[in-house]
């Protein structure tokens, strides 16, 4: 059985973005260009998850009734099943934290738990986020599974820049996260500098306010508390389904979220320390290939661009 996703892409598409700590481009090709976002979208629902608690509306250790079923975009209430379930996840009803919520929807990319997380917060929550880091190619739409929210023509995209830059936003300390006016020249000497490709007209979509952060509008970017980096940093070096740090030396401290639906298959991954001066992030994003094809040409994109981190 499968949930509804998108539909299947019409050509062969490879885009990535390779970033530094300091959000400096460092080599692009395609990386405005906008993808379905399979799970991807799981970095931008942790961002709005984490700023949340930060502000007081999200108890992480609070406990909820997990669930399998959600309320749609038309108000009908649909059940997630099949092989997209998590076969770990609490039965519903039974208590779990809102943290285990955060960490089971990246580690191991639990649909259960990203929308159970989305229903917590708001899907406007999502997109003000999304607005506040100025992430002009994503779009979070609907829950998944949500068959009517998909009729509606309704989606979830993103690209390879916006996925560098979320992540940079949940994993770095410092100022430098902040959206496109962060792009500075620094170039490690491991790295050879690629010019960034002309970029394409970024789709400009309406800001929505959500109730639960009546201060986020003083604070022009979403920036999180040291314990919530550090909760982030956890779930993403636990992830269980890694596609960019397979071709990354064991030494080199990572973590990652991949994303795949058939005819799409995504990963982005922080390289490095990330309180280091040595930090990058990678975005890299397919469509239309093989899910082989697309690991192989990931993996060889990892090789090409940091062959300092790679085996």
């Amino acid at each position: 059985m499968s949930i509804p996703t998108a539909a299947a892409p019409d050509r062969v598409s490879v885009s990535f973005c390779l970033i530094d700590g300091a959000g400096g481009v460092l080599a692009a090709e395609g990386a405005d260009r906008p993808y379905y976002a399979a799970s991807t979208i799981k970095l931008h629902v942790l961002l709005t998850a984490l700023r949340a608690a930060d502000g007081g509306a999200l108890d992480l250790e609070a406990t909820v009734p997990a669930t399998r079923t959600f309320t749609g975009c038309d108000g009908t209430r649909f059940t997630l099943g099949g092989d997209h379930l998590d076969p770990t996840h609490p039965a519903d009803g039974a208590a779990i934290s809102v943290r285990d919520l955060l960490r089971r929807m990246i580690d191991r990319s639990s649909n259960e738990a990203t929308n159970h997380l989305v229903e917590l917060i708001g899907i406007d929550a999502v997109d003000e986020t999304i607005q506040r880091l100025e992430l002009g190619a994503t779009r979070v739409e609907r829950l998944i599974g949500d068959a009517a929210a998909l009729e509606a023509g309704r989606t979830n995209e993103t690209s390879a820049d916006d996925l560098a830059r979320t992540m940079l936003a949940l994993v770095r300390r410092d100022e430098a996260t902040a959206g496109p006016d962060a792009h500075r020249a620094r170039h490690p000497a491991t790295l050879p500098a690629q010019p960034r490709r002309s970029a394409q007209p970024r789709r400009s979509t309406q800001a929505r306010h959500s109730a639960w952060d009546p201060r986020a509008a003083q604070s022009p970017q979403p920036s999180l508390s040291t314990a919530s980096v550090e909760l982030a940093r956890a779930a993403l070096r636990a992830q269980q389904i890694p596609l960019i740090t397979t071709a990354v030396r064991e030494d080199v401290d990572h973590g990652s979220k991949s994303g795949w639906v058939d005819g799409y298959r995504h990963d982005v991954a922080f390289l490095g320390d990330p309180d280091g001066e040595e930090l990058h992030v990678l975005a890299a994003m397919t469509s239309g290939l093989q899910s082989q094809e697309a690991d192989a040409r990931i993996a060889q994109l990892v090789r090409d661009l940091l062959p300092a981190a790679t085996a």
